[in-house]
């Protein structure tokens, strides 16, 4: 990287490092701060690097971040397209694909994921990457928070802190979908799903073991889950997976708010206060408790 593109990263990494406050990336504020922004420790904790590596890569040094580096920084500093292709050509590299989401997908099959709100509904691949999402899935689950590449719901449920500690019996649920990532890699012709496999293996040792057991689980409808979460109370879920004629190698999984339950008043609301503080009228109206299910349903 020559010298000029250095220093002009440099300059763009610190000015987006001091747009940002702690409470846009979900950190602490802490005590009073000297100056305004993030500190480097904090991006470099968020995006998962080193804070020397990190810092080096500020004042210009001639080091070669990997492009999932180069993503984990964009996530941490909320850049949008524009930002993430200056940021990757700036450091030599091709950007991540500038295609929309959704490009590619059979307009009905959006249309019809779109029309599941307020349940949350998203599509996948046969690498379960995701390639659409409705406002409702996104408020619950943050996709557009984490880079490109972790956009997989199977990925983010073993790496998402956030989703592991709302998740009702997390670790159940985590058992089962290791098995239907069995089936799934059974399915998938084009091979994606062992590189998911393998990097699932590689940084959770639960996967791991998991998957050492060769358990296989048949992907289908009627998984109930109940996400525990700290704005709006308890959702209750079930489970639905759609399988596409028109691209066989699609899915739409949406998860249906339990009927009896509050869910979907809760729902509706929730794009709406999803980033509101916690005691305004419209948060502090959903804390109520929720009813029991009435009977199995």
């Amino acid at each position: 990287m020559e010298e000029v593109r250095r220093a002009a990263l440099g300059e763009f990494l610190r000015s987006r490092r001091r747009a940002l406050s702690p409470g846009e990336v979900g950190l602490a504020p802490g005590l009073r701060r000297r100056t305004p922004g993030l500190r480097r420790e904090e991006v470099a904790v968020l995006s998962n690097v080193g804070v020397t590596w990190y810092t080096w890569l500020e004042q210009g040094r001639d080091i070669n971040p990997s492009p999932e580096i180069l993503a984990a920084i964009a996530g941490a500093l909320r850049l949008d397209a524009a930002g993430t292709e200056y940021l990757f050509r700036l450091v030599g590299q091709l950007p991540p694909s500038s295609e929309p989401i959704g490009a590619g997908v059979p307009e009905r099959l959006l249309r019809m994921m779109h029309a599941q709100h307020p349940a949350p509904a998203i599509i996948i691949d046969g690498g379960w990457d995701l390639v659409g999402w409705n406002d409702v899935a996104d408020a619950l689950y943050g996709y557009t928070r984490v880079p490109p590449g972790d956009r997989n719901p199977a990925w983010l449920f073993f790496a998402s802190e956030r989703i592991r500690s709302e998740t009702v019996g997390w670790e159940a649920h985590a058992r089962r979908m290791v098995g239907e990532l069995r089936e799934s890699f059974a399915r998938d012709p084009n091979r994606r799903m062992e590189a998911l496999l393998g990097r699932l293996r590689e940084h959770f040792p639960q996967a791991a073991a998991w998957l050492d057991e060769h358990e296989v689980v048949h992907r289908g409808a009627g998984i109930d889950m109940d996400v525990d979460h700290p704005r709006i109370g308890m959702l209750r879920l079930e489970q639905v997976v759609l399988h596409s004629a028109e691209a066989p190698d699609l899915q739409l999984v949406v998860k249906l708010p339990k009927p009896y339950t509050g869910t979907e008043e809760r729902l509706r609301l929730l794009c709406d206060v999803e980033d509101a503080p916690l005691d305004t009228p419209e948060v502090q109206a959903l804390q109520i408790e929720t009813p029991a299910p009435i009977g199995n349903g």
